[in-house]
């Protein structure tokens, strides 16, 4: 076999001691698959170290999600082979894309041993694992974007939709805009957009205005730009959307004379995957994203090379896991839970991130600008994060006044999620 490639990659762990020994092989439990560029034989190998963290891994390697979740064994292996650390055993097993089949690889992954679980992906899935990881006193640290599932034991390291939203709304606020409308799906991924957004409003000193809901699936939004652009009272406009509904999303706004420079778009990080440098009407418009820098160009051209696909975004957040347990097993097993949420924090692939003991993540995001050239950076990610842990906003503190104008969806419905979310 073809040993891959090496290329030399320094992970600054902030804070963390033990690091900075070198590390001299990887041990990892592999299914029959192989990959012709990685050596498996020197990854594999039989020899046993005394407190080897032992860690059960989560994927969909079947069913519906099976393309991800085996994109995401792909970028693990690949942390393996870069970090060396012979102090991680990982065994992967298959959630089979369903909430049962997490529920039953986790119960396999702690009989036989797991002292941590990386995953699973969805929030159904972890929702699933709870009481049984919990019970068990093993710490989770999943994939999901979804808070709702989050708590002291149950984390993620995934990029969720609050701190690209407070992001958005911060860069917006320093520009000196000052009155925002949104316009996300009725699910709950929107609502959980407004009630970032609310609780950035409020941090940032911004006015809220107003929220349009539409359907998911729908193509028009003739009826839902026109009412929340009613007035034109404001100068931010986030978009929750990608690709061609977020195209007709703004082409509605400009027939509605709502436009740059009177108005600044913002968006979250879905956007990165639309070209949108034909969208002259977003040009100037803004997005949150992990850092582009080197340690993220590293992954994907690393990835590129080693499996001849584009990584997905998740791909990148699975090989920061493993750097996360690879810290880890340098800690007192008996510490895991306070070395994931270390005020410290890591950093990875996808720059600095932070586990706060919410279960919730927190990374230091650049700011881009969409232009015809393609998007370009305009704000770097801090190096690192202010401490909020003591500074969340609870919405359901917010006085009625304080919040904007609900469109396409009943005020009291979204009131009493927002006071049971």
């Amino acid at each position: 076999m073809q040993v891959l490639k090496k290329i030399t990659l320094f992970f600054l762990v902030l804070g963390l001691l033990g690091c900075n020994n070198r590390l001299t092989d990887n041990r990892i439990d592999v299914s029959d698959q192989k990959y012709d560029i990685i050596d498996y034989d020197t990854v594999n190998q039989s020899m046993r170290v005394e407190n080897a963290l032992n860690i059960g891994v989560l994927l969909p390697l079947s069913g519906k999600a099976a393309n991800i979740g085996q994109g995401m064994q792909n970028a693990m292996f690949m942390a393996l082979d870069d970090l060396k650390n012979n102090k991680l055993v990982l065994k992967f097993y298959d959630t089979k894309s369903t909430e049962i089949g997490a529920a039953e690889a986790a119960r396999k992954a702690i009989s036989e041993g797991a002292e941590l679980i990386l995953g699973p992906l969805m929030g159904e899935e972890v929702s699933s694992i709870t009481s049984l990881a919990l019970s068990s006193n093993i710490p989770v640290v999943s994939f999901t974007t979804s808070p709702q599932v989050l708590q002291k034991g149950i984390y993620s390291v995934g990029l969720l939709n609050s701190e690209q939203v407070e992001r958005s709304i911060a860069y917006g606020a320093s520009k000196g805009r000052s009155k925002l409308v949104m316009l996300v799906p009725n699910n709950n991924s929107g609502l959980n957009i407004v009630k970032a957004g609310i609780a950035s409003a409020k941090l940032h000193g911004v006015d809220f205005k107003k929220v349009g809901f539409y359907n998911p699936n729908t193509m028009d939004f003739t009826g839902i730009v026109r009412d929340v652009s009613s007035g034109k009272d404001f100068d931010m406009v986030l978009v929750a959307d990608t690709g061609n509904r977020l195209k007709s999303i703004v082409s509605m706004f400009a027939y509605n004379d709502v436009m740059y420079p009177n108005v600044m778009f913002l968006g979250t990080a879905a956007w990165d995957s639309t070209n949108l440098s034909k969208e002259t009407i977003l040009y100037h418009g803004v997005y949150p994203m992990v850092s582009k820098g080197y340690g993220n160009s590293y992954f994907a051209n690393k990835y590129h090379e080693t499996f001849g696909e584009q990584p997905k975004p998740v791909y990148s957040f699975a090989y920061d896991s493993v750097l996360l347990a690879s810290v880890l097993s340098s800690k007192n097993k008996n510490e895991l839970d306070a070395g994931i949420t270390g005020k410290a924090g890591f950093i990875g692939v996808n720059g600095y991130f932070k586990i706060l003991p919410t279960g919730q993540s927190r990374h230091s995001l650049e700011m881009l600008e969409v232009t015809r050239d393609g998007p370009i950076m305009i704000s770097p990610a801090d190096k690192r994060l202010v401490d909020r842990d003591t500074e969340e906003t609870d919405v359901r503190y917010i006085t009625y006044e304080q919040l904007p104008r609900f469109y396409g969806k009943n005020s009291s419905e979204v009131l009493n999620w927002l006071n049971n979310n």
